[in-house]
């Protein structure tokens, strides 16, 4: 139960930091950066507190729509990347430090799963365990899955549905537009044209 509160102050603390950078950072690609981490920590706090779904949702939509806005931040905006290459050594503690961060719950994870004297042994019989829990239990996950593919089958899949068709129609689109016919100002009909017909304010 320690160990929980500390990561969750911890990823609160990383939370609040990130989302300060995001405002604070002047690089349009920085701000990107951190605002995908601001919705990684948020979504290892709702682990923390057993909310699985919500969790996976922020992973997969937010973080996803968040790379696609880094790639039209990138491809649109004209931003000078190639200063960025330079001086990447001194980024090299900032990853270490992360690379740590991350490790470190898998690593005592592992380790208190084949630690004899914590609560959740794996080769000795756990006397306390209550076995009803474990088998009886069911994730947010799995009830999710359960209404989804079982009762919304059919609104499942015309969502499903509607979604094929809008990419379907925004590749169509964007294959279909001619740069040729793009509006071009033609100065010699302009000053060819019969002063007659030229209407004034």
């Amino acid at each position: 139960m320690l160990d929980a509160n500390i990561l969750f102050y911890l990823f609160s603390i990383l939370l609040v930091i990130s989302t300060f950078m995001v405002v604070v950072a002047q690089h349009p690609v920085f701000s990107l950066l951190f605002l995908v981490a601001s919705f990684i920590f948020s979504s290892f706090l709702l682990f923390l507190l057993e909310c699985e779904f919500l969790a996976l949702l922020f992973i997969i939509v937010y973080v996803g729509a968040i790379a696609i806005l880094f790639l039209f931040a990138i491809m649109m905006l004209e931003s000078k990347l190639s200063n960025l290459s330079r001086n990447t050594m001194k980024y090299i503690p900032v990853g270490f430090l992360f690379g740590i961060l991350l490790v470190t719950p898998f690593l005592y994870e592992v380790s208190s799963f084949f630690d004899l004297n914590a609560d959740s042994k794996f080769f000795y019989l756990n006397k306390y365990q209550n076995w009803y829990d474990l088998v009886d239990s069911v994730t947010d996950v799995e009830v999710y899955g359960q209404l989804l593919y079982s009762y919304f089958v059919l609104q499942f899949l015309i969502a499903g549905l509607i979604l094929l068709l809008i990419l379907v129609g925004v590749v169509y689109l964007t294959n279909n537009y001619n740069n040729n016919q793009a509006i071009e100002q033609s100065i010699f009909k302009q000053l060819s044209r019969n002063s007659k017909f030229v209407f004034k304010n």
